[in-house]
């Protein structure tokens, strides 16, 4: 967590020294489509020794999530286009991340209202849910070809995604430096399923991760409730398509100054 928050305020502060960069607060709510499910997970590592993990756990239904975000953005890129970048963040079950890239055309309806069409590209997006712990007995854990060598290993469910959010976006500018802004969209976006690692590494005091596939051979996942059903990895994996709104405040520093 300590790392995430370096990696999205510390370019935030630099780019705010440029003259036309606005940082933004942004709140809003977009799908998060999650399948009420029990499910038990049964896992032996790769390593010669192999150690066992078994654990279960529950998900709970949701249609949408609530969500905080912070970036930067220039609304007169060549006069007429909108830039930014933008880390949104979510709690609801789990903690969840994306990184957008965002880009626009914006029409001067007056000197202090803009409107347009926006798009924001997701270019990495993960919800996290912690399941346990993997505990060393044999020396080292192996999953596919890394190595861990912490007494316990982090075992999460993850849902990991990337795709595009059309808006249609508008901002009012009462002050040079204060923004208010909006937008209203449509996210389309491909997902995939899996179970992720965490500790420390071959190094000493470095962590890493590594990931294993719902299909693999040396997993099981078998969804409890609601029985009957004949694909799990389609049910496990969240669904982050359809509407989109948010609303949000910009400023610029350099004009907090004069």
């Amino acid at each position: 967590m300590k790392n995430l928050l370096l990696f999205i305020f510390i370019p935030s502060y630099i780019f705010s020294q440029d003259p036309n960069i606005i940082t933004t607060l942004e709140f809003g709510t977009k799908p998060l489509k999650i399948n009420e499910l029990d499910v038990t997970l049964e896992y032996i590592d790769e390593s010669p020794s192999p150690d066992y993990f078994a654990t279960n756990f529950s998900l709970e239904q949701s249609e949408s999530v609530n969500y905080f975000s912070i970036g930067f953005m220039q609304d007169n890129f060549k006069e007429k286009f909108l830039m930014g970048l933008k880390a949104d963040m979510f709690f609801k079950q789990m903690f969840g991340f994306n990184l957008d890239f965002s880009g626009g055309y914006l029409i001067n309806a007056s000197e202090k209202f803009k409107f347009g069409p926006k798009v924001d590209v997701t270019l990495f997006g993960i919800a996290n849910k912690n399941i346990g712990k993997l505990e060393n007995n044999t020396g080292y854990i192996q999953v596919n070809d890394t190595e861990f060598y912490d007494d316990e290993v982090k075992v999460s469910f993850q849902n990991i995604w990337f795709g595009l959010k059309p808006s249609l976006f508008a901002m009012f500018k009462p002050t040079s430096a204060l923004h208010i802004f909006a937008n209203v969209g449509y996210s389309l976006n491909a997902s995939l399923v899996n179970i992720g690692f965490s500790g420390e590494g071959a190094v000493e005091n470095e962590n890493t991760s590594a990931s294993e596939n719902l299909d693999a051979e040396n997993l099981t996942f078998i969804i409890t409730h609601p029985s009957g059903v004949e694909d799990p990895k389609k049910e496990a994996k969240f669904g982050f398509n359809g509407l989109n709104f948010s609303f949000g405040v910009g400023i610029n520093f350099n004009q907090l100054k004069k």
